[in-house]
């Protein structure tokens, strides 16, 4: 694998949907204005909406190789708006125990403080919005299992909604900082599709 490979997905990945995975917000620094989030667990399945479906997906190791090249590249945003960009991936770790670490500075708007605090008080999860070549990916369509081999990070996003209920603050190294203010409510098209799919799966 080269540097290159993870500059820009490659022509069949960039045309493939962007997926959304629950991840896990691990620290918070406000003196740095940094929030790390383990993106992407390795050989761990969790229940994603797949072609209207539920279906079990699981990171393979190796997934992310060679994505600390392109730092500086991946925004960060709330609820998957993309014109709600509250800051940038600073660092990757992709070599991790836990998983594909990321480290995000978060700007200094009034949006990003809030997020800031937000994060700080467990009220925010994280979630990567992601995209795969159907190559780099195994489905098992008997178990409904998808375990992905290969993959490129389109961006990172926080968001306070059920569907990420998994994630969650781990550690704050300083609580120093004020609140900020509430920002306006947004439309997420995408978000709310998402979650009605998830509401019906419950009925």
């Amino acid at each position: 694998m080269t540097d290159q490979d993870f500059q820009e997905p490659p022509v069949d990945a960039q045309d493939a949907p962007i997926l959304f995975r629950s991840s896990t917000v691990a620290d918070v620094n406000y003196s740095q204005r940094i929030i790390e989030v383990i993106a992407a667990p390795y050989n761990e399945e969790a229940v994603v909406p797949w072609r209207g479906e539920a279906w079990r997906e699981m990171f393979l190791r190796g997934a992310w190789d060679g994505i600390e090249k392109r730092p500086n590249r991946v925004r960060a945003n709330r609820d998957h708006d993309m014109s709600r960009t509250i800051g940038r991936v600073i660092n990757f770790w992709p070599s991790r125990e836990e998983g594909l670490v990321a480290a995000v500075r978060i700007a200094k708007t009034d949006l990003g403080d809030e997020t800031l605090a937000l994060a700080d008080d467990d009220c925010l999860g994280a979630s990567v919005g992601y995209k795969a070549r159907p190559s780099d990916v195994i489905l098992n369509r008997a178990n409904r299992t998808r375990q992905v081999k290969r993959a490129f990070v389109d961006h990172l996003a926080f968001a306070a909604d059920e569907l990420y209920v998994g994630s969650r603050v781990l550690a704050v190294r300083s609580a120093a900082a004020p609140v900020g203010v509430e920002s306006p409510l947004v439309e997420t098209p995408l978000l709310d599709e998402l979650r009605d799919w998830m509401q019906s799966r419950k009925s």
